[in-house]
């Protein structure tokens, strides 16, 4: 029985083609949908009612004309020692960031979880970099009308971080905590998906950002986080401001287990003491 090459040749060339065009509309369709990619947030009815073992105040922050963010501020029943800022990862809403305030509220301190637009029952969505912020900024400035600014502390895991980098960058907190930071959002986008660098519209460079930091920064990663790699990531900035980062490896941590450790509580202690 003889082969025919050409009609192979031809058969796979069409399958290639084919491949090649549905690659080219998927990256179309992300480059004009990306914060539906990139952002994953759990959605909360406006009547959706927060329950907690501590108690806490339930916040709208306005941050641009019929714009407003959902906050919970959760207080410490012992002696304050100042407030945190918590920039959460992107996925869910504060409904479930939320409770992780026994960490930081046995510590000694407050703390204010933000949804960001678009999740739990913050208002619109986002379409461009700056609007994440102008926002960040927005919640620092509604922060500082109840506290003094030499008693923030702003902390942001994962997605968080980023923003925590840029709002302490252009603000005079008294300390940074990033927990699982990126390099650059974009430059994580393209490593984990492949997707071409000039078609990611959100840079969000915690790099540059850290360079007008002026408070001590602490970084806390798990080792075996192999969504934000921390050898690509926290090590790279450690390496680039060597005298203004105390870096922690959170041994055996994975990306979402971190705060679950026993070194992460330990070390949590020593930070916020």
């Amino acid at each position: 029985m003889s082969i025919n090459f050409k009609k192979i040749g031809r058969r796979l060339l069409r399958i290639i083609i084919s491949l090649f065009v549905l690659f080219l509309l998927f990256l179309t369709f992300l480059y004009f949908r990306q914060e539906r990619f990139y952002f994953n947030p759990k959605v909360l009815d406006k009547s959706y009612i927060y329950s907690f073992e501590q108690s806490f105040e339930e916040i709208d922050i306005p941050v641009a004309k019929d714009v407003s963010l959902n906050a919970l501020l959760f207080k410490t029943d012992s002696i304050r020692k100042g407030v945190i800022l918590y920039f959460h990862g992107n996925a869910g809403a504060i409904h479930d960031w939320g409770k992780r305030a026994p960490l930081y509220t046995e510590n000694g301190y407050d703390i204010l979880f933000v949804d960001y637009r678009g999740y739990g029952k913050s208002d619109s969505f986002y379409n461009e970099e700056s609007q994440l912020y102008n926002d960040a900024q927005k919640v620092y400035d509604y922060l500082k009308t109840r506290y003094q600014e030499h008693e923030i502390t702003v902390l942001g895991f994962s997605l968080g971080s980023g923003l925590a980098a840029y709002t302490a960058s252009k603000n005079n907190p008294k300390l940074l905590i990033l927990e699982a930071p990126y390099y650059a959002w974009n430059e994580l986008i393209h490593s984990i998906s492949s997707v071409p660098m000039f078609m990611i519209n959100y840079e969000i460079p915690s790099y540059k950002f850290l360079a007008d930091v002026k408070c001590k920064i602490n970084i806390l990663h798990g080792t075996r986080d192999f969504l934000i790699k921390p050898e690509e990531n926290s090590l790279r900035l450690k390496a680039l401001y060597p005298n203004k980062i105390e870096y922690t490896a959170i041994e055996g941590a994975g990306h979402n287990g971190i705060y679950i450790t026993k070194q992460y509580y330990d070390q949590l202690k020593i930070i916020l003491q």
